[in-house]
């Protein structure tokens, strides 16, 4: 179907109050009802207009103050939360700041204490191993030369060597002592000759400070580094292989399907293709001489042609059943054991709703528009015998729509009752419900002349079209 939307204007809301309102001119009308047509969110915009009434600016500005004063309630707190999120997020910058400031002090505390280590070690071991070189053997690896005028006889260590602690020293004898922590060392006189070579050997210790070797901390880091780096890698690869492997699975899975879809028969083809097309769907039509078709010109303008040839192009196998009758009332198409009242008809059992159930629909489209009124019958009648029919579809779980009555060229009193009847479908079926009133009725509800066949009752073609759209709506 042709999209007729990119040419339509725009219409306002006062264009609409004034169509509902009967301000506008006949030629406005028409142009605004043609646009309708082509438009079904204007339809629906003209619908939800008329059945809430012309005029909504009452509601507006209360609507309008209600949240003025919604909004002006909610400034405070906005307000407050506002200044609750900062204070959050700055007791948040702060314990960051602070836990970052402490990290890094205590990171370099212990930098600095492995580099004196590392520096004390580095000394120790240049000692030791100078000592052992120039000392003969027998002789111990530091020496030593009592100062005669130091008190009590006590020891000084010559410069570049680092002195044992006091006690130890005092209670050396003169025989071999074993320490706990070294080898065991023999402490006997030394000649001054030999305390100036082994002077001359021993470097500086700001040289060994200077020339110390790398802190172990950090060969450890490096190492560490290397070792996520491999951890990465290895890692990466075995994602990369695991991706690999289910790429092969997948073209191996997509191989047997394709494998399996050719050795289909032409019969599984058929109906796989038959499984992805629409829907097909079965609506059975109750009603009157407007839906039997009366009114158009030719039989492909009714509404009920008009659906069938739409349901058909979306599925072929749709069908649509028309069991409608010209002149017929609502009692002809009550169950087929209603209890009628004496001088009324009784229903026609094959075009009411038992028959209609029987065909087994997914849909019930019922069409009574005004034959009822304008028989005598009352609106009482009219309401008890739409409900029973109503009733029994739900009962069968059977989808079923009711249009609204019809405007007709007809005397005040029956256009009165046809506008009560109209609302008492739209109030008591809120869901099920078709408008065939607004856009077709003029405000003391005869028939807009654009939309009259002629006699003043049945819709002319493009009538009929209108109400083919909003009844394809509710279908859809």
């Amino acid at each position: 179907m042709p999209d007729n939307h990119a040419h339509n204007k725009p219409v306002s809301e006062e264009l609409i109050r004034q169509y509902l309102a009967g301000e506008l001119d006949d030629k406005a009308m028409h142009a605004l009802e043609r646009q309708a047509l082509d438009d079904p969110f204007l339809a629906d915009a003209l619908e939800g207009y008329a059945a809430h009434g012309p005029d909504q600016s009452a509601h507006l500005a209360d609507l309008q103050n209600r949240l003025e004063q919604r909004v002006n309630r909610d400034k405070g707190k906005v307000r407050i939360m506002y200044y609750r999120w900062a204070s959050a997020a700055a007791i948040l910058l702060i314990l960051g700041l602070s836990f970052i400031w402490i990290n890094h002090q205590e990171l370099t505390h212990r930098r600095d204490i492995a580099k004196v280590s590392t520096t004390e070690n580095a000394i120790l071991q240049k000692q030791d191993s100078a000592a052992g070189s120039q000392t003969p053997a027998g002789e111990p690896a530091t020496a030593w030369k009592k100062e005669e005028d130091s008190p009590k006889g006590a020891f000084a260590a010559k410069p570049g060597t680092i002195p044992p602690s006091p006690p130890a020293v005092a209670s050396a004898p003169a025989k071999d002592v074993v320490q706990p922590s070294a080898p065991a060392i023999k402490v006997e006189k030394t000649s001054d000759a030999a305390i100036r070579s082994a002077e001359a050997e021993a470097p500086a210790e700001d040289a060994l400070v200077q020339t110390a070797p790398a802190a172990p901390r950090i060969m450890m880091a490096d190492t560490t580094v290397a070792a996520k780096q491999d951890a990465y890698n290895n890692n990466y690869q075995y994602k990369a292989e695991g991706n690999a492997n289910e790429a092969k699975a997948y073209v191996k899975v997509n191989r047997n399907r394709a494998m399996v879809a050719q050795e289909r028969t032409p019969d599984e083809k058929l109906r796989a293709k038959m499984m992805m097309a629409p829907l097909a769907r079965h609506i059975v039509i109750l009603g009157s001489s407007t839906a039997e078709g009366v009114g158009p010109k030719t039989k492909d303008s009714t509404w009920v042609n008009l659906l069938r040839k739409y349901l058909q192009e979306k599925a072929p196998q749709s069908t649509v059943t028309n069991l409608a009758v010209g002149g017929f009332t609502s009692y002809r198409i009550l169950p087929s054991d209603a209890d009628v009242p004496i001088l009324r008809p009784k229903p026609d059992a094959a075009h009411n709703i038992t028959q209609a159930l029987a065909l087994q629909p997914d849909m019930i489209i019922i069409n009574m528009p005004s034959n009822d009124i304008n028989v005598g019958y009352s609106l009482k009648e009219y309401q008890h015998n739409l409900d029973a029919v109503m009733k029994l579809a739900r009962q069968q779980h059977v989808t079923c729509y009711i249009t609204t009555t019809q405007p007709r060229n007809t005397e005040e009193a029956k256009r009165k009752q046809l506008i009560a009847m109209r609302d008492y479908i739209i109030r008591h079926y809120p869901n099920n419900y078709i408008d065939c009133w607004e856009g077709l009725s003029a405000p003391d509800g005869s028939l807009l002349p654009q939309y009259n066949s002629g006699d003043g009752v049945h819709l002319n073609g493009l009538g009929h079209q209108l109400m083919f759209e909003r009844i394809k709506a509710k279908v859809n």
